[in-house]
């Protein structure tokens, strides 16, 4: 899948950075937000799905709702390796992010693995039975600060943005509990985020009322939301990189929430390893990059350290959006 954003213009982006704030809704919702017309709305936005800009899935608890840990990648192929390694990554079902970065035959990644089971065969058979793979460093995400489904790219208003938020984002509470009727609804909604209720009501075999108030819940609860993938490049931000940071532990956690705070800050998440603080950070290009890594965003912290940071070359899987080269065959996978 390549990235086709040639005749992407303002409206393709208010309409991408509304269904940012909120994948499931509707044409006619947004357009009412937006102050467009509904036609207009409805043919650009499913223009963007069609040419693969935009993928809509779910964002879900890891570690409540698939018990499962996020764990980080850092791998270094060998030569002629790298596609070969970071496709097997990206077709896994448990991946959640794959990138190519700057560096000699580099990949970082993020794969969410059910249980402690999982994460054992994980390390112990699947990786090295993977060809190709020179070197292998895995960390455990400890906290996340941000976790990409709520992260905004600045378009709309915050009238707007709280029109379109039905469930702003909220902690989920630790004793609550799943029942297998939630979790077989949100395994639907891993794949289409944005399919209809009547469809959930009909694959669960419950009506359509009970499915409206089972979404509902999730999303009070804080165990779901929609997550909208949206290419960068519709928003105009041209670079994206990883940065790892060591911060001093008494203020771990406040640096991290205030970088989560950062416009240009993605994803953001405490680790295991050499380096407490992992970010993923999308902007305009290299001078805004060298803005943002001199600027008070960091430098304004005292202590915080950039341990390294890389330039994503490719990002070849976001969620359930797959991002390819022109240049390789696509292969077609679904996503957590």
């Amino acid at each position: 899948m390549s990235a086709d954003v040639a005749h992407v213009d303002e409206t393709d982006r208010l309409i991408a950075a509304a269904l940012q704030v909120n994948g499931r809704a509707s044409w006619g919702e947004i357009a009412r937000v937006l102050n467009l017309p509904e036609r207009t709305v409805a043919r650009r936005g499913q223009s963007l799905f069609e040419r693969d800009l935009i993928r809509v899935s779910t964002y879900v608890d890891v570690a409540r709702v698939l018990h499962a840990r996020a764990v980080l990648l850092r791998i270094k192929t060998r030569p002629g390796e790298l596609w070969h390694v970071a496709r097997a990554l990206a077709r896994r079902t448990d991946a959640s992010s794959v990138s190519l970065m700057e560096g000699s035959n580099d990949i970082a990644g993020m794969l969410l693995p059910k249980d402690e089971r999982a994460i054992r065969r994980l390390l112990f058979d699947d990786l090295p039975g993977i060809e190709g793979i020179d070197s292998l460093n895995v960390t455990t995400v400890l906290r996340f600060y941000r976790s990409g489904h709520d992260w905004r790219p600045g378009f709309l208003r915050d009238d707007q943005v709280a029109a379109l938020d039905t469930f702003p984002a909220r902690p989920a509470d630790p004793s609550d509990a799943i029942s297998d009727e939630e979790e077989a609804m949100i395994r639907c909604l891993l794949s289409d985020g944005r399919v209809s209720v009547a469809h959930l009501s009909r694959e669960l075999g419950i009506g359509v009322a009970t499915a409206r108030r089972r979404m509902d819940s999730l999303a009070r609860r804080g165990l779901m939301h929609p997550r909208t993938e949206v290419v960068p490049q519709v928003f105009g931000l041209g670079l994206e990189a990883l940065v790892w940071m060591r911060a001093p532990m008494a203020r771990l956690d406040a640096i991290g929430e205030a970088l989560a705070q950062v416009p240009s800050v993605k994803f953001i998440a405490a680790t295991t390893g050499t380096s407490q603080l992992l970010a993923n950070v999308l902007v305009a290009d290299e001078d805004a990059f060298h803005a943002f890594l001199t600027g008070p965003a960091i430098a304004g912290h005292e202590g915080l350290e950039v341990v390294e940071s890389l330039v994503v070359i490719t990002p070849l899987l976001r969620g359930s959006l797959v991002i390819d080269d022109q240049h390789h065959e696509t292969d077609s996978v679904t996503k957590t």
